[in-house]
């Protein structure tokens, strides 16, 4: 068969001496290549170290300069991160069913009752007086007194019947659903529960 350039031709074009220098030449580039790459990745695990101690080293340095005690106010971002993920929390858990009553003037006094003995030494039972244990938390109890909750009534049930974690907030598991749901309408001001 005479020599053809013809590559349709060619029963063997990757045997052909051009296409055999070819291979050695991209093998090489291979190997350049892959060294620039791995370099490359150095490069960034080190940028991304250098990152990381300077953001540990500013971390440090807020954490110092902050009052942690508890009889420091917090800042107006952690009130409200931690109100944000609190409510998106408690959407999550949101019961299924809604008040285990209809209320009536019975429930209400009860729930004031309930609230006077079991909440009012943090949350406030003299209108318009900051609790004596209020001042002492951290976070600071919402005053029911003074502003009554603005949530809706199951959200306040719930969080009475379980709690909040990391604050002053115990789970009052004692009460009943139906007696939390009356506390709950109380803290509102409310005669109806709102959804």
């Amino acid at each position: 068969m005479p020599t053809n350039n013809n590559f349709l031709l060619d029963s063997a074009p990757r045997c052909r001496r051009q296409n055999l220098l070819r291979g050695r030449f991209h093998a090489g580039m291979t190997r350049i290549y892959r060294s620039a790459t791995i370099g490359q990745r150095y490069k960034r695990l080190t940028a991304l170290l250098v990152i990381a101690v300077f953001a540990a080293v500013l971390g440090a340095t807020a954490f110092a300069a902050v009052d942690v005690s508890g009889e420091a106010e917090p800042w107006w971002l952690e009130k409200r991160l931690a109100s944000v993920f609190l409510g998106m929390k408690l959407r999550a858990n949101r019961p299924t069913k809604l008040s285990p009553l209809t209320p009536t003037e019975q429930d209400l006094e009860k729930g004031s009752d309930i609230y006077r003995e079991q909440c009012g030494f943090c949350h406030g039972v003299t209108r318009g007086r900051i609790a004596p244990f209020g001042k002492s938390l951290s976070p600071r109890p919402p005053q029911f007194v003074i502003e009554p909750a603005h949530g809706p009534t199951w959200m306040d049930a719930y969080v009475i019947q379980h709690g909040v974690r990391w604050s002053g907030m115990p789970a009052f598991r004692g009460l009943s659903e139906a007696d939390a749901w009356r506390v709950a309408l109380y803290v509102e001001g409310r005669r109806q529960p709102k959804e």
